[in-house]
């Protein structure tokens, strides 16, 4: 087990993983990674995010060790039953403590959890784990049986550069993005809904680290607006929210859902297509992801369907001005995995118009059993 020299931060990486990196690059440019595994990351010298806008990262925590073997030894666990009794030894009554082992083990897990409870107890400590069955916690264990109680929850991940240990500092804030997702006040599943984490991540990928730069405070546009999840979201991060809509019941909603959670934002009927009078720093939309479908169009229909997006499109990047455009592309899925790119029409037209697509991996967002995924394109000129 060696010291660390330098500040570590580890993060559990949402459910795409992929585009949780590119959030966390966008935000903090300068930061060097040190890990990078499918369901954590580890960087080096990075402020500690701020997980209420953070949409990709599910927890965090500040690394206090780490092991540079395959396994490990019992030298390397009293380093970590000796952080626990740190932890709990000014303080009275029985203290709680957990672990979450990334990749999950249940084996490393027992072991820890069952050693750190008969070290701590020869140490006249008492305690309890909070593992109900030997699991990981959720999020809502770990907050409500362990942070709010004074308790102590290690994150432990295992990666290709050996073992992390991390004292857990924050959770993602589920019950504010279940609320906004299901509970906000004007939603339609006909005309598709952006959820918040997402909205949130591509609002970090257009602003960037642009609210501490000369920028001063952005302001974020959305021109394919629907119901507004893209406005609540840059509102919610301190950003001026500005949105269109072809459908003026779409404007209304957007309109509406701001107003529900008290949020400001200027938000008008307008064709995308032609151009607008107001300013604006970055384009941050969901886009327009063609008619919804149940099953995969034939290729003849994908073609049709992919052409008339490209003039959409073609039409729109035509005359905006801004540093950074993120937008949504339609992907259809075969057996869960993407199959037909609408970006393989979209982007070759949008390159002759000066626009470079800036991500060098794909992002793509998709959920169980869905026929059509967006794929998250940043582009600038």
């Amino acid at each position: 087990m060696n010291k660390l020299i330098v500040l570590q931060t580890l993060l559990i990486l949402g459910r795409n993983p992929t585009i949780s990196i590119a959030e966390i690059w966008a935000r903090f440019p300068s930061a060097k990674i040190c890990a990078r595994e499918k369901e954590f990351a580890v960087f080096e010298n990075i402020s500690t995010p701020d997980l209420k806008k953070i949409g990709g990262v599910v927890k965090t925590g500040k690394v206090f060790s780490q092991c540079f073997q395959p396994s490990l030894k019992e030298k390397d666990l009293q380093v970590i039953y000796a952080f626990l009794e740190k932890e709990f030894s000014q303080k009275s009554g029985k203290q709680i403590f957990a672990f979450s082992v990334y990749p999950f083990d249940l084996r490393i897990l027992k072991t820890l959890l069952i050693g750190s409870k008969k070290f701590l107890k020869k140490k006249k400590i008492s305690s309890r784990f909070a593992n109900k069955n030997f699991s990981n916690l959720t999020n809502a264990q770990s907050e409500f049986e362990v942070l709010k109680k004074g308790g102590v929850e290690i994150l432990v991940a295992k990666g290709k550069q050996g073992w992390f240990f991390a004292k857990l500092e924050q959770n993602q804030p589920f019950e504010s993005y279940k609320k906004r997702d299901y509970e906000k006040a004007f939603r339609d599943a006909r005309v598709g809904m952006l959820p918040p984490k997402l909205a949130q991540i591509m609002v970090n990928l257009g602003v960037g680290d642009a609210a501490t730069s000369c920028l001063g405070n952005p302001r974020v546009y959305d021109p394919f607006c629907g119901a507004g999840g893209v406005l609540v979201e840059a509102a919610l991060m301190g950003y001026e929210a500005l949105g269109s809509d072809i459908d003026p019941r779409m404007v209304d909603f957007s309109q509406k859902n701001l107003a529900a959670l008290n949020l400001q934002g200027e938000v008008f009927s307008h064709d995308a297509k032609q151009k607008i009078s107001q300013k604006y720093d970055v384009v941050v939309s969901e886009g327009y992801l063609g008619p919804p479908r149940r099953t995969i169009p034939d290729p003849q229909v994908c073609v049709k369907i992919f052409k008339e997006l490209q003039q959409l499109y073609e039409s729109f990047f035509a005359w905006v001005e801004c540093r950074r455009v993120v937008i949504c592309f339609p992907v259809y899925l075969e057996g869960g995995k993407p199959k037909h790119f609408a970006s393989e029409e979209i982007l070759p037209a949008l390159a002759k118009l000066g626009w470079k697509m800036k991500n060098t991996e794909k992002l793509i967002y998709s959920r169980e059993n869905q026929t059509v995924g967006r794929e998250i394109v940043i582009l600038s000129r």
